[in-house]
This record gives C-alpha cells, sequence and structure tokens, in this order.
C-alpha cells in the first residue's frame, strides 16, 4: 500500500520535477550577457544628436547589431562580439574610401586587443560609399579573429566568457583629406560621454 501512494505522487509531482530540471539545464546553456561601453581611452571626436553643423561629420552610426537585434552601447545583449555589425551612413558631402570602428577587450590586460570592424562586402575596396549611402561594418573573418582570440587565450581566457568591448577610435578616410576620428549618433543612448 505504501509502495501505491509513493507510485501516485511520483505521477503527481513527476513532470513538475522534470520541467524543474529542463529549466535549470536550460539555464546553464544560455550565452553570458555582454556590454558595448566606451573606452576610457576612446580616441574619438563625440557627435551629439540634432547638432546642425553636419559639415564636421563624414559618417553617422545609425544602427548597432548583434545576431540581427538592435542594441544600444551600455545595454546587456547576448551573442558573440565578432557578430556584431555597425549600420553606418556617410552624411558628407563627399565619397568615403574607408571606414573603421576599432573595439578593445578592457577585461584583458595589461594591453587589451584592438578589434577591427570595417566594410567586408567584395566591392569594398574598389567602391566608396556615396553621399547618403549606408554600409555595414564587420570584423573580418579568418586571420584577424584568430588573432584575437590567440591574444585574449595567451592571457590565460577565454573570449567567449569576455563580458565587455569598448569603443575605441573611429577612422574615416576621404579622397584628398586626412583620416577623420568624427562621428555622429543618430540615436541619443549611442552618445559617448563628454571628454
Amino acid at each position: 500500500m505504501d509502495l501505491l501512494h509513493r507510485l501516485i505522487h511520483l505521477k503527481r509531482v513527476g513532470p513538475l520535477l522534470f520541467l524543474m530540471l529542463g529549466a535549470v539545464s536550460a539555464t546553464g546553456t544560455q550565452d553570458i550577457s555582454k556590454k558595448l561601453e566606451w573606452s576610457d581611452q576612446a580616441r574619438v571626436t563625440c557627435g551629439k544628436v540634432g547638432e546642425s553643423a553636419l559639415a564636421n561629420y563624414a559618417i553617422e552610426l545609425e544602427d548597432i547589431r548583434i545576431d540581427g537585434k538592435s542594441i544600444f552601447i551600455g545595454e546587456p545583449f547576448a551573442g558573440d562580439f565578432r557578430n556584431l555589425v555597425f549600420v553606418v551612413k556617410n552624411i558628407s558631402d563627399r565619397p568615403i574610401n574607408f571606414i573603421q570602428i576599432t573595439l578593445v577587450l578592457p577585461e584583458v590586460n595589461p594591453s587589451p586587443p584592438q578589434i577591427p570592424f570595417v566594410r567586408t562586402a567584395p566591392d569594398s575596396k574598389s567602391k566608396p560609399v556615396l553621399p547618403g549611402e549606408q554600409t555595414e561594418l564587420h570584423v573580418p573573418a579568418g586571420k584577424v579573429y584568430d588573432w584575437v582570440k590567440d591574444t585574449v587565450a595567451s592571457q590565460g581566457m577565454d573570449l567567449q566568457n569576455l563580458r565587455r568591448a569598448a569603443m575605441y577610435s573611429f577612422i574615416v578616410e576621404k579622397p584628398g583629406s586626412p583620416a577623420g576620428e568624427c562621428i555622429r549618433m543618430r540615436d541619443p543612448r549611442n552618445v559617448c560621454p563628454p571628454l
């Protein structure tokens, strides 16, 4: 009789235990929460939303995406830093030959590796970004990412477990102009703090 009561109790509680075990195992496999932030040593000229003097700005940061989802600087997200995509727009009156956004990994000391995000489309070296045109910046696949991963590993760390990446610099090159470090933010949530 005692065995019968235990079986009936297990039949009632069993599905609940199964659901609880499933929730615990799913939690263990989720991505570590990560954050994109401004570097303390950021080498940029920060733009403010709504400024009318566009002549100072060559590009505007339209969006930051991770795995297709928009994120903002300072807000947590799940995913791999190499899947970040920066969508920028040429807001100058001239074509732009080269655009680079560089991130650093501040958790890696003493010298955090720099991760460049550039245009990776097949025609990006031969086709400039025209005025009013948008383009996407990605971390180049292959050797650059492998170098970052190896640099992090040489410090006894795993790149996938790092939680922070920081905006460090912007490079914009237009024909006949010196490289600039100026960017305007379309969304005020991405504006960097005053220098």
